[in-house]
């Protein structure tokens, strides 16, 4: 009886695995180019959840930024109304918001100017935290005559970080603003002009927070007083003419 063989696996069974063998890792390929391309779509919806985050928050900020500015600018304008009370006296109007913002604004140096119908702006009073009147008077005039009549009658207070570049041409000596920073606002009401304010201090001091809002918001006062002031003047003279030998 003769032996019979068994059939060998090894031999047929080799192109099989091997096809197989490319065909998983073809398969696995795919599978990894896959996930690759989900964790790239991942990571930009990520980046972009972040910057939609970042967004909102920048919102808030400014948000709470802004609300905040308004807050403060109407905290100072209530603060120089109680000051001012009922007086109509326009001396005494000067006076106390000169003090008020010398107060307030320290180191600031306060400059207010009145115009005329023609636009015209006279100092009318200063506030010294370092630098005298005697020294700022005649740069005063200029800026009087070159800036003030410009100022935007509503609106933000202007902010100029060299003061010196209110003036065309710097009076004798270099004047006081040279190195200084400035603010300035128009003092009006319903649209009409009636003058201006203006704080400069040395150009390494920084403003306080919301400065220039709560500027705007102390010459909108001062311009309410001068009108009602005006109109109460207007009226008593309407009421109690004056006479052709009246002094």
């Amino acid at each position: 009886m003769g032996v019979r063989r068994s059939k060998s696996s090894a031999g047929p069974a080799a192109p099989r695995t091997d096809s197989a063998l490319a065909e998983r890792c073809q398969r696995l390929e795919v599978l990894l180019r896959r996930a690759l391309a989900g964790r790239r779509r991942a990571a930009m919806e990520r980046d972009r959840a972040i910057a939609r985050i970042r967004a909102v928050g920048d919102d808030f900020v400014s948000a709470f930024e802004a609300i905040d500015a308004r807050t403060e600018a109407a905290i100072a304008a209530a603060e120089l109304r109680g000051l001012l009370g009922h007086d109509l006296d326009v001396d005494s109007l000067l006076t106390l918001s000169t003090e008020h913002l010398v107060a307030r604004y320290r180191p600031a140096n306060v400059a207010i100017w009145l115009c005329d119908s023609r636009n015209n702006h006279s100092l009318v009073a200063y506030g010294a935290n370092g630098t005298p009147r005697g020294r700022a008077e005649a740069t005063m005039g200029i800026v009087g005559r070159e800036a003030c009549p410009g100022l935007p009658v509503e609106g933000a207070a202007w902010s100029v970080d060299h003061a010196e570049d209110l003036l065309r041409e710097a009076p004798p000596g270099g004047g006081v603003l040279a190195g200084q920073r400035a603010l300035l606002a128009a003092i009006a009401r319903r649209g009409e002009r009636f003058g201006a304010v203006m704080l400069f201090q040395p150009g390494d001091q920084p403003w306080p927070a919301n400065a220039q809002e709560q500027l705007a918001s102390i010459a909108a006062v001062m311009g309410e007083q001068v009108e009602r002031i005006m109109r109460i003047a207007h009226h008593r003279r309407g009421e109690w003419p004056r006479t052709p030998d009246a002094d």
